[in-house]
């Protein structure tokens, strides 16, 4: 009965630090879009520059593959992206 109870802690307190440790690395879509040119042109390969955010969020280099993206829009994502 013990060790059930103690495993159940385990879990729920490894649970809370895997929450915690997600919500810290998420980034945020709206932030990303608003800093893309929003021409949904699809040079990038992603169709849409809403495409192009769910590429970023799985490799922070994707933003690259924009081409239209230039100037304070870059500057920005790339602050946003910790570049």
């Amino acid at each position: 009965m013990i060790g059930i109870l103690i495993l159940t802690i385990t879990a729920f307190i490894l649970s809370i630090i895997l929450v915690l440790s997600i919500e810290e690395s998420k980034l945020d879509d709206k932030e990303i879009l608003k800093n893309l040119p929003g021409l949904n042109c699809g040079t990038c390969g992603f169709g849409s520059c809403k495409g192009m955010v769910e590429a970023i969020k799985e490799n922070k280099d994707n933003y690259l593959k924009c081409r239209p993206l230039r100037g304070e829009k870059k500057e920005n994502l790339e602050r946003i992206l910790n570049k």
